[in-house]
């Protein structure tokens, strides 16, 4: 079968190119606020998220910024979007989806120590159709080989 991960990951603005998941350390507060009126930290506010995948129709493809109480919700509706493509592509090439799971992250802001959601990864795993063959099935077999030895016979000596 085939396995196919894709993953959402954290790009932020002040990150290395090579590693998406490099957190900026600034200490500095910015001066907005957030629905609860806790004064956003700069880490959180330059937080940007990013699909990793090769799959061009699902959201994130271009670096995002996403509020931490919103991350979670977010995060799963696009992995969502590779649960729903994945059956769809594996359905177009006549294959059977054999396994999906998704895995959502979490980290906590080493500013402001805030946990949110920092990714996910969704995972399938596909398999060639098989055929249905009758012959292969004992039940249907014992079925057909006692209903066409009995019913003729059964049926004929109730009338």
């Amino acid at each position: 079968g085939n396995t196919i991960g894709n993953n959402l990951s954290i790009n932020n603005t002040n990150a290395s190119p090579t590693n998406k998941s490099e957190i900026n350390n600034d200490t500095q507060q910015v001066g907005t606020t957030n629905k609860t009126n806790k004064v956003e930290c700069t880490t959180c506010k330059n937080r940007k998220y990013q699909d990793g995948s090769n799959d061009p129709g699902v959201s994130f493809k271009a670096p995002t910024h996403i509020d931490p109480s919103s991350s979670g919700a977010a995060v799963m509706s696009h992995e969502q979007e590779h649960v729903v493509r994945e059956q769809s592509k594996a359905a177009s090439e006549d294959r059977e989806v054999i396994a999906q799971s998704v895995r959502i992250d979490t980290s906590i802001c080493p500013e402001c120590g805030r946990v949110y959601v920092s990714g996910g990864e969704t995972r399938t795993t596909t398999a060639a159709k098989q055929k249905k063959d009758d012959s292969t099935d004992l039940f249907k077999q014992n079925y057909k080989n006692i209903m066409t030895a009995n019913m003729g016979s059964i049926i004929d000596t109730k009338l």
